[in-house]
């Protein structure tokens, strides 16, 4: 068995973008069944989308090397490689794992192989910075840098070998997946024709470019974009009160 220590860093986005985070780097440690480390990954990813010049910064990563960096799916099928038959990947929040299904996803991926993630920060107290502090430990590396952030997480774990014994592995959640991305747009849309005392039916949120943009990239099939809708319907509601069921039937 191999355990899998990963770290990722991400484009980011704005709050109210539909263009999606997307993973930009991702740093892996394999620990043994004795938690010695055996062997590191790391690799930058080329993303589909614009570059975010905030992100860069944060991360410490120029434009350029992503330009040269392989796409998602080069980079991930080397990973899979790197992960071995037998594995058990943690991360220092779902966050990663949530955002290697949602990638997955957009760039046609599958997703099977994300199995047995184990997020191992409710067995630790706030953040990795403050976790290495308690148990003592000197940060190695740079903060933000996905291989080293990867190496300080292992290092606690090693400290910690009932960890891996967990079962409480991590489970994405799809509708989340699906309309995660186009919350914000649909709440902003809403609101926007609150302040012109229009309605916004779903047809027309459905049919507006930056909707159906959305559907693209995240590659929604009828039964997922029916999601959307969904979430669209709760929000209208909660929008237009006790007069959106009328005028939904106006509509």
């Amino acid at each position: 068995m191999n355990y899998i220590v990963i770290d990722l860093e991400f484009n980011g986005r704005k709050h109210y973008d539909i263009y999606p985070m997307e993973i930009i780097e991702i740093g892996a440690v394999k620990l043994n069944d004795r938690l010695e480390i055996v062997d590191t990954f790391q690799s930058y990813i080329n993303p589909n989308f614009y570059i975010n010049r905030f992100a860069l910064q944060f991360c410490g990563i120029t434009k350029e090397t992503l330009h040269k960096s392989a796409r998602f799916h080069q980079v991930i099928r080397e990973f899979r490689a790197f992960c071995g038959e037998e594995y058990t990947i943690l991360a220092w929040g779902g966050g990663d794992f949530f955002h290697l299904f949602l990638d997955c996803k957009i760039n046609q991926v599958s997703g099977d192989w994300l199995v047995n993630l184990l997020d191992v920060t409710s067995f630790f107290e706030g953040g990795l910075q403050q976790a290495l502090v308690e148990h003592e430990l000197e940060p190695v590396g740079q903060h933000h840098s996905a291989l080293d952030d990867a190496l300080n997480t292992a290092r606690l774990l090693q400290l910690k070998p009932d960890v891996m014994r967990s079962d409480a592995y991590f489970v994405p959640n799809h509708f989340k997946l699906c309309t995660g991305g186009i919350k914000k747009w649909i709440t902003l849309s809403l609101d926007s024709a609150l302040e012109q005392d229009k309605l916004l039916t779903w047809k027309q949120f459905a049919g507006n470019d930056k909707a159906k943009t959305y559907f693209k990239i995240m590659r929604l099939d009828a039964e997922e974009i029916e999601m959307v809708h969904e979430l669209f319907t709760k929000f209208f509601n909660m929008k237009y009160g006790r007069k959106a069921k009328t005028m939904q039937q106006l509509a």
